[in-house]
């Protein structure tokens, strides 16, 4: 195969490793997200190596009055038929074998180390397509929630700018284009709501495969011998039941600064945060309250919240004030002291941006790939 720059550890890199080793053999990983939402995520095997088929129930058969004497119209239930696809995430990790021959007592560490970064870049990427897989776009993804749930004549799809007050007119909305924006998510896991997939007579999760030593070529087309490691991981998301998930979109990002400092800026000569309906103020506590009462009261004891750093921060300085019941800290899933807003647990996903496409009604929901 043919490098470019980056794409192998060079040299100059072992040895600064070999040298940093002599100090501290700990890697400040500055890259790492935090994406709590792979913790969460319960997979199934699918019914096919490609991807997953399913059911959905999308109506009732009709039930009639009996009359004497009179026969009762044969009536049954309609259904869709669902396709949900797998993607396969894959990265691959070639080291000359010199390095290993000239650095034998530090290059066991340098590959470990370089194995987590690999091993990082995948839980991004699977996060990332979580919310932002497309398969329309890009023929190996699998669609995300934010894909899914794209339209605002969806009634599980709730526009934020409406709950915006002051400054929220429709050109000021819009004038940083179409971008500037973020979203929070309210889903619900489960195996007849929503969950993951991982190909049919497979093994899901992250794999990881040592190739060992094998000759290559470099970019100029010369042969050299590295050592190898492949890193593979074939997941999707499969939604049984659209009702599950909730999606706040068209979150204005430089209004959710407001939300943060508030807009009364010195009271007394004092700072203080606005709770109230301010310039650019954003009520998350009434959105968060409407999007609950949209999941199924079934589902609602095992819904889950996903928002970024800056929305959770905003959220949680809303709902601090003393008088406050419906904001706690609790354990959810192992970890201590998240926040929970109505007794649903939030947590933080770094892999939610804050530069989304406005989210408008016209489209179709819920499912864009359904045959009857």
């Amino acid at each position: 195969m043919s490098y470019a720059v980056g794409d192998v550890g060079t040299l100059a890199e072992i040895q600064e490793w070999a040298r940093s080793n002599k100090v501290d053999t700990t890697t400040i990983e500055l890259m790492n997200q935090t994406n709590d939402i792979l913790d969460h995520v319960p997979f199934r095997e699918a019914n096919t190596m490609s991807g997953h088929q399913t059911r959905l129930r999308t109506g009732l058969p009709e039930i009639y009055f009996r009359q004497l004497y009179r026969g009762t119209p044969i009536s049954k239930s309609q259904y869709s038929r669902v396709v949900e696809g797998i993607g396969i995430l894959e990265g691959r990790m070639e080291l000359d074998v010199l390095e290993k021959q000239l650095y034998q007592s530090s290059f066991g560490a340098y590959r470990l180390s370089e194995g987590k970064a690999f091993m990082e870049a995948l839980r991004q990427k699977a996060a990332t397509l979580f919310f932002y897989g497309d398969h329309a776009k890009l023929a190996d993804e699998f669609d995300g929630f934010a894909t899914r749930y794209c339209d605002l004549n969806n009634p599980h799809v709730i526009d934020a700018s409406e709950f915006t007050y002051g400054s929220n007119s429709e050109d000021e909305a819009s004038e940083d284009g179409e971008t500037g924006l973020t979203s929070m998510y309210l889903v619900a896991w489960g195996p007849d709501s929503a969950h993951g997939i991982f190909p049919k007579d497979s093994v899901g999760g992250l794999k990881h495969t040592d190739l060992g030593t094998y000759t290559t070529t470099d970019n100029e087309g010369r042969k050299l011998e590295v050592i190898a490691d492949l890193w593979q991981w074939s997941l999707g998301l499969c939604v049984r039941d659209w009702r599950s998930v909730v999606r706040i979109c068209n979150i204005k990002t430089k209004y959710l600064a407001n939300t943060l400092t508030g807009t009364l800026a010195n009271v007394n000569n004092e700072s203080k945060v606005s709770s109230t309906r301010e310039d650019g103020w954003i009520n998350l506590k009434d959105l968060t309250i409407i999007a609950k009462s949209k999941i199924p009261a079934g589902m609602r004891n095992r819904a889950v919240w996903y928002c970024n750093p800056q929305v959770l921060a905003g959220l949680e300085i809303q709902s601090s004030d003393t008088k406050n019941v419906h904001l706690h800290y609790g354990e959810y899933f192992g970890v201590q002291n998240v926040p929970a807003i109505h007794s649903r647990p939030v947590f933080e996903c770094e892999c939610i941006t804050n530069n989304e496409e406005r989210v408008t009604a016209g489209g179709s929901y819920p499912e864009k790939n359904s045959q009857q």
